[in-house]
């Protein structure tokens, strides 16, 4: 049995740990894993994690966020759990993980590359420094974030995003959740899913969309997301677009449903990594519009599976959904593409074999006949 121990700060909604849910969920599934996750803050969105076999869920209390104890801690319950490895997801549980790893030479597979940001001297900057000298191997879901990071090459790898194409089984009919939003049965549906802060770039969409609706007004806009930047946002929009034309779903659990009535999909971030969104809308065969930027022009291929615009450049933006709007024969082409590259690239398949490979590699160097 091999023994993994994961780290990450919680499981709430998010891409990251959607990935650590997925991986958690199918190696559980297979004889030959135990595997403890722990978390730094207690909050678990994924509650099906709570009820697979051979896996423990062990929060690790904080009195206050910069509770130096929780080394302690981990250090105590790593020592209990006997990991062969551990994982890391983040510059934290990385951090936190250090005492045991240089303690015990238990090897660190560190999977806190996931986006294309790393300002000098901030703590991630401080984390990564800190942690990737004892980090067995660092992962990272995009070549440039890898890049950024400055990870040795030697200890680098490189595995993309999985996505599990059951999600989007057994989905609402359309017509319900068109319904469901009131929307008029002739208008078109443009959407973005993402957290709404300064990252994500939602004023560039905005911008986008009452440009368009300058041109045309049968197009209803979702923002579907919560954020520190929502209220700014929402006041960017006029009185008289906002129920008209608008949509804030805020923070859904049903997102795929909601994608699946997109015609086309927007992300107009300043940079990613390997973006969960982009590769949600492709396994439910949108075609995307989105910025020209780190990470995002990795999987958008343009006039393949997508288009690509400068950043900020709302105009742009207008202009190549307009066309996708128009152009059905098109859309329907770029989905379809984009669609086979999640399945060739970034399916969960995929994302679970190179880690378990990766995993089995890892060990082996450990055997003392293989040192």
């Amino acid at each position: 049995m091999i023994r993994i121990m994961m780290v990450i700060e919680s499981l709430r909604d998010g891409g990251k740990q959607r990935q650590v849910e997925e991986l958690v969920r199918v190696l559980a599934l297979k004889e030959g894993y135990v595997i403890a996750v722990v978390i730094l803050k207690d909050e678990i969105h994924f509650d099906r994690m709570l009820h697979l076999p051979n896996v423990e869920i062990i929060h690790l209390k904080r009195s206050f966020k910069q509770d130096p104890s929780v080394f302690r801690s981990f250090y105590l319950q790593a020592r209990k759990f006997k990991p062969d490895l551990i994982h890391s997801w983040g510059g934290l549980p990385s951090l936190v993980s250090l005492p045991y790893v240089i303690l015990t030479g238990t090897p660190l597979v560190n999977e806190m590359v996931q986006n294309s940001r790393l300002p000098f001297l901030s703590k991630s900057w401080i984390r990564a420094k800190l942690s990737f000298m004892f980090s067995t191997v660092i992962i990272g879901n995009s070549r440039i974030g890898l890049k950024v990071y400055k990870v040795p090459s030697k200890k680098a790898v490189l595995i993309r995003n999985g996505m599990n194409t059951d999600r989007i089984h057994d989905l609402r009919d359309e017509k319900e959740v068109r319904e469901h939003y009131d929307l008029p049965y002739d208008f078109k549906v443009v959407g973005m899913v993402a957290t709404i802060d300064w990252r994500k770039n939602f004023r560039m969409f905005i911008r986008a969309a009452l440009a368009l609706l300058e041109v045309r007004r049968d197009v209803v806009f979702f923002i579907v997301g919560d954020g520190e930047d929502r209220k700014e946002i929402e006041d960017m929009v006029p009185e008289n677009f906002k129920k008209s034309n608008f949509v804030f779903t805020g923070r859904i659990n049903n997102v795929e449903e909601v994608i699946n009535i997109f015609n086309v999909a927007v992300l107009a971030s300043y940079g990613e990594g390997t973006s969960n969104s982009i590769l949600e809308y492709m396994m439910l065969k949108k075609p995307v519009v989105a910025t020209d930027v780190y990470g995002i022009n990795e999987v958008v291929k343009h006039g393949t599976n997508g288009y690509l615009v400068p950043q900020d450049d709302h105009m742009a933006m207008k202009d190549k959904i307009n066309e996708l709007l128009n152009n059905s024969v098109l859309s329907q082409k770029m989905g379809e593409n984009g669609y086979q590259f999640v399945i060739n690239e970034c399916s969960i398949e995929k994302m679970v074999s190179l880690h378990e490979k990766l995993f089995g590699e890892v060990i082996k160097k450990r055997m003392p006949n293989n040192g």
